[in-house]
């Protein structure tokens, strides 16, 4: 019967993928017919798109029918055994993916505007970006012990080593740039906003790329979060003073986003960890499910507005933003010298990673959009410059 119902199964996927090679086929054929001023090629997309998923769908078919002779067969041996040295649900899924990939490139080759699909202006996206970090934060108050915290505040090397490499010396080091480059005056701006503004609510994902210990990237980014407060509105100022560039913003804002963007989740996360103890590891285990599947699709939706955002940014720009990453994971990397691999890493990867929602929540309180597209621009720069270090020590630590 299981067999029987796998058999179901493949005649269903490969009716399906049968399905939608016609239903393709008539739709470009209805381009035809109305003549609508599209540049799509639609006799080479017709035969390309249609022609491979009915294909597809007879080739799966076919060979789900001799896959299931052959399972017949063999079970009316005594001495059956199950065994699959090959997979046709892996086999089709990969053809499946090299489809769309083929249908989904001409799309972005004919002009077409990526931020047109992905705008930081859509409302679905900022809600959807919002919900993956109160989903993150809620789950770091659920994981996070209070008694770890009090642990990482009570060793005082280990925290000013952390609170120098990540807020006291890349303002420096940033300051230092500017005097040395002459700059576009928006990407002045973003690179102002983003070292103003410590602590990401996505560190705990970046640093688990590096290896990072969590408890230590947990307390620190929950100090960093509380630091906040105070330290963006003062590093805001002394860039408001040292540049001629409008920096300067109001503390209270900057604490009012802070609260409600990080405290607000990891309350009702410790809240949960108390109340439902019980059931700590079950609830765990779902919010990081959850979160984890939001935080990847939320990066594929940023590195497609990358494809638009980066290259208008120039080369300078982008060699700085580049230079100034492996400066800063070079500061954190030496100021961790002495302490474990894993709490070194994520010193590094702290330093770099920047609270790109408090940036963009200062930038819109300005009334400076045009700034928000170089603070993602300049995001995705650090994140992909950062990679091989995390790679690196990823491998080291294991």
């Amino acid at each position: 019967m299981a067999a029987e119902r796998t058999l179901m199964a493949w005649i269903r996927t490969s009716l399906s993928m049968i399905t939608f090679g016609f239903g393709i086929d008539r739709f470009f054929h209805y381009l035809k017919r109305t003549e609508m001023g599209t540049s799509v090629n639609a006799i080479n997309e017709e035969r390309v798109l249609g022609l491979s998923l009915i294909t597809l769908g007879v080739f799966a078919l076919a060979f789900a029918i001799v896959v299931h002779w052959n399972t017949l067969k063999k079970l009316e041996e005594e001495d059956f055994q199950y065994t699959s040295k090959w997979s046709l649900g892996i086999t089709v899924a990969i053809v499946l993916v090299f489809i769309g990939l083929a249908s989904y490139i001409p799309i972005i080759t004919q002009d077409i505007n990526m931020m047109e699909i992905f705008s930081l202006d859509s409302q679905v996206i900022q809600n959807f970006a919002f919900l993956t970090v109160f989903s993150i934060i809620l789950t770091l108050g659920v994981e996070l012990s209070l008694q770890n915290l009090l642990n990482f505040w009570r060793q005082p090397s280990l925290l000013i080593r952390s609170l120098l490499a990540v807020i006291v010396i890349p303002p420096l080091v940033v300051a230092l740039t500017l005097l040395i480059f002459k700059l576009p005056e928006a990407f002045v701006s973003a690179l102002v906003l983003l070292v103003a503004s410590p602590g990401p609510a996505l560190l705990t994902r970046r640093a688990a790329m590096a290896g990072a210990r969590f408890d230590y990237i947990v307390s620190l980014q929950v100090t960093l979060a509380i630091l906040a407060i105070v330290f963006t509105p003062l590093t805001l100022k002394f860039f408001s003073v040292l540049s001629p560039y409008d920096t300067d913003v109001n503390f209270l804002k900057v604490a009012y986003q802070v609260a409600s963007v990080q405290f607000f989740p990891l309350s009702i996360g410790f809240a949960i960890r108390t109340i439902w103890s019980d059931s700590l590891e079950e609830i765990s285990s779902f919010l990081r499910i959850v979160s984890n599947t939001l935080f990847i699709v939320l990066s594929i939706i940023l590195l497609l507005i990358g494809f638009d955002v980066v290259p208008v940014l120039g080369v300078v720009p982008i060699l700085v933003a580049i230079i100034l990453t492996l400066l800063g994971l070079a500061i954190g990397h030496l100021f961790g010298i002495g302490y474990e691999a894993d709490i070194q890493s994520g010193m590094a990867v702290t330093t770099i990673a920047r609270n790109a929602g408090l940036a963009i929540f200062i930038a819109l309180f300005k009334d400076q959009a045009r700034v928000v597209p170089v603070i993602v621009g300049v995001l995705i720069i650090g994140i992909v410059a950062g990679l091989p270090y995390s790679i690196w020590m990823k491998r080291k630590i294991i």
